[in-house]
């Protein structure tokens, strides 16, 4: 059986009313504000922890001048991914087209325009650079969607290193993709001649600007140093440690109390 919160009197089976039987407190209601008051704080305690976090992600949104900047142009590349990437022409006696590619019509519209006339009878290395192209391009929006949501830790110690780190690989794959475009390029020219042409669009030089873009701003804002506005917890902080130290104190009261018991129920004993 449990013991009485208080005098530390071990209940017995028969003590079954609310309150004790040595020194009548309610054991149901005992120190109830005092519970009530612990919960609170442990809330208090998780909203000092936590609240930190909270402000580190405000100030890498909107921060500075330059933080919301950056929210801005983390937009720029995956945008201008829509822009034409390429243009192929192809002018055959059963197939002709003329398009754009962006990343919307990058592998499925293309590859169903021609996979059954030029790519089936292109060359082994050049059909392998389309596809790296295809890949490179996909991969640079993967790191372009990547960069927005881990903003949110720009303040955290490896946050600079990770956001140009992300930038990096997003201008990386590109030109990787505009590289292999080029070897596909030439060679479907040196082998169809004037049946096929292609041409670098607009948009992947632009995303490799979008990049280059988001990669200052990161060095700028580093530059800056400017340290985060943490909110005031000082209140919370003193009330919780004044509480603690109330609860101490409580438990010191109550364990000396059940020992006090304990030592009359010992002597209680020897006498008889």
């Amino acid at each position: 059986m449990a013991n009485c919160p208080k005098c530390g009197y071990k209940l017995r089976l028969i003590d079954v009313k609310a309150e004790c039987p040595k020194c009548g407190v309610n054991l149901i209601y005992y120190n109830q504000q005092e519970r009530l008051a612990l919960d609170a704080d442990k809330a208090e305690e998780e909203h000092i922890n936590f609240q930190p976090k909270i402000d580190r992600v405000k100030f890498a949104f909107v921060g500075t001048k330059l933080s919301i900047l950056r929210l801005i142009m983390l937009f720029v590349p995956i945008g201008m991914l829509f822009l034409p990437l390429a243009r192929i022409k192809v002018d055959m006696p059963f197939n002709s087209f003329d398009k754009n590619i962006s990343v919307l019509n990058l592998a499925m519209d293309v590859i169903a325009e021609f996979k059954f006339d030029i790519l089936n009878i292109a060359p082994t290395a050049a059909m392998i650079c389309y596809f790296v192209s295809i890949l490179g391009v996909l991969l640079a929006a993967v790191f372009g969607i990547l960069n927005i949501p881990f903003v949110s830790v720009s303040c955290s110690p490896k946050g600079f290193k990770r956001n140009v780190a992300l930038s990096s690989c997003g201008i990386a794959f590109t030109i990787v993709s505009i590289i292999s475009f080029f070897v596909f390029n030439a060679q479907l020219s040196d082998k169809f001649g004037a049946m096929y042409s292609g041409s670098l669009g607009i948009g992947s030089i632009l995303v490799i600007i979008g990049f280059v873009a988001i990669i200052i701003v990161n060095v700028l804002i580093k530059k800056q140093n400017i340290p985060v506005k943490y909110t005031d917890l000082s209140e919370y902080v003193e009330r919780i440690a004044r509480r603690k130290e109330e609860i101490a104190q409580m438990e010191a009261e109550a364990e000396k109390a059940r020992k006090a018991y304990l030592e009359r129920q010992a002597a209680e004993t020897a006498n008889k």
